[in-house]
């Protein structure tokens, strides 16, 4: 029985039937998300604490910024040191003879706040030198006036946020010349995994946000930002206006090249000697010739993609069936009837493979032509966080990619059996699993036609 089993599902050259078909395709995505789950929560990595709020002491060695992963040890010595700095000021006072300060320093320390107030929006990120609106925020943060939604101060906190506005207020328009007390650490509770392992809850739920953010209004911190979907529509355009550029050059050069000996001897050489030279190495010549906008990405994409395009179609119109050209010779067809009725309609379904697939190489020269001369659409989010190690907001963008140029190379796949109806088409499509079965989108399958021989007639003598 297990013999059996097994060879229902390895027989050499023989199609499996449609519910294995269907459990495999599906393991094909399952298996990378569950490896790729295991990795990022697995219970060997340990538990570390990511700065919210930080403070610098002269009792540490390190100065650590928010954003930082600090190991339990290390943030136990940091939040001691911090404790003991304010100790020592309280202690001060206490005695009479209080701590002095520049203004210098007590800006340093109010500046503290502008991270979280950042979160709950109480400040933007250009206000981060903007002793006047931080101050202002320290103020009304202890007179209750702000509130905060994402990112809440500790009761320790609040209590130095209040003392250290009490003194704010004294002092006027001028800075207090006695030290304020510093804001304790806060941390959020990470798992201490390499950046670049960003587990797959967290590239959900930030695709979530990318794709369904909002533009801010005109006048609006950041509303000069380009939203993930705006973003999204740039690569579109370069993509596509790239690609309909080669194919338009390729198409007809390859038919040329792929039908007459002629045109094959002198295009096809030289063609495959440019293949062989990177696209991208051109950059800073399609920059000096189209500018450093739109441009020379889309020139990029051409160039990429035409070599290979030009190589393929040529093939692909070689392959075809001698017998149809000696057919419609001898039915007395002329050279342009030959190209026109028997070349082209001949070769057409397998020009569309190709162009299939040409599609996809093309999507490989996305991120590269994109950063050419101002930097434009995903690859900008890929490089602008990626070199930030935010990890996070760059997959997204790269899964974007990969989707969008899996289900359009899923979806040509299931129009061809409109456009090609004679043609003989896979039965186990993705797309007519996914949506609807094999059933309700083929409709029942059609019974072969068997006809019997007629008996010859006698021809008139």
């Amino acid at each position: 029985m297990k013999t059996q089993t097994r060879s229902r599902w390895w027989v050499v050259r023989k199609e499996l039937d449609p519910s294995q078909s269907s459990i495999l395709m599906a393991l094909s995505f399952i298996l990378p998300l569950v490896i790729w789950s295991v990795a990022s929560y697995g219970p060997w990595w340990k538990v570390a604490h990511q700065v919210t709020v930080s403070a610098e002491s002269p009792r540490l060695q390190s100065i650590y910024s928010v954003g930082d992963r600090l190991a339990p040890s290390v943030w136990k010595e940091f939040s001691t040191a911090i404790k003991e700095d304010n100790e020592e000021i309280l202690a001060a006072r206490k005695s009479g003879q209080p701590q002095a300060s520049t203004a210098r320093q007590n800006k340093k320390i109010v500046r503290q706040i502008h991270p979280i107030a950042t979160v709950n929006g109480w400040l933007t990120r250009e206000q981060e030198l903007a002793d006047d609106s931080i101050r202002k925020t320290w103020i009304d943060l202890a007179e209750g006036k702000l509130k905060a939604t994402k990112e809440p101060l500790t009761v320790e906190n609040l209590g130095v946020v209040k003392a250290n506005a009490e003194m704010l207020t004294k002092a006027g328009t001028d800075w207090p010349t006695e030290a304020l007390l510093k804001l304790l650490p806060q941390s959020s509770e990470e798992v201490s995994r390499p950046v670049y392992l960003v587990p797959p809850g967290v590239v959900a739920v930030s695709f979530w946000q990318g794709i369904t953010a909002t533009k801010p209004d005109a006048g609006e911190a950041g509303a000069e930002r380009k939203t993930l979907l705006q973003r999204y529509a740039e690569s579109w355009r370069t993509i596509v206006l790239g690609f309909l550029l080669a194919i338009s050059v390729a198409i007809p050069l390859g038919l040329l090249c792929g039908t007459y000996d002629f045109a094959s001897k002198l295009a096809e050489p030289f063609v495959n000697f440019f293949s062989y030279m990177p696209a991208p190495a051109f950059g800073v010549v399609l920059m000096a010739i189209f500018g450093l906008d739109l441009g020379p990405k889309i020139m990029l994409v051409f160039l990429g993609t035409l070599p290979s395009a030009i190589l393929m179609i040529s093939k692909t119109t070689r392959s075809l069936d001698g017998s149809l050209l000696e057919a419609a010779q001898t039915l007395g067809a002329n050279q342009r009837q030959l190209l026109t009725t028997v070349v082209i309609p001949g070769v057409l379904p397998s020009l569309y493979k190709d162009l299939r697939l040409l599609f996809g190489t093309a999507w490989t020269w996305l991120v590269i032509a994109e950063l050419l001369g101002f930097k434009s659409g995903l690859a900008e989010i890929i490089d602008t966080h990626g070199r930030r190690f935010q990890f996070d907001i760059v997959y997204p963008a790269i899964l974007l990619i990969g989707l969008s140029g899996f289900f359009m190379d899923q979806i040509l796949a299931y129009l061809a059996r409109f456009f090609f109806p004679w043609m003989d088409q896979p039965k186990k499509g993705f797309l007519s699993r996914f949506f609807s079965g094999r059933a309700r989108i083929l409709g029942p399958a059609k019974q072969p036609v068997t006809s019997t021989p007629e008996a010859p007639t006698a021809s008139p003598s």
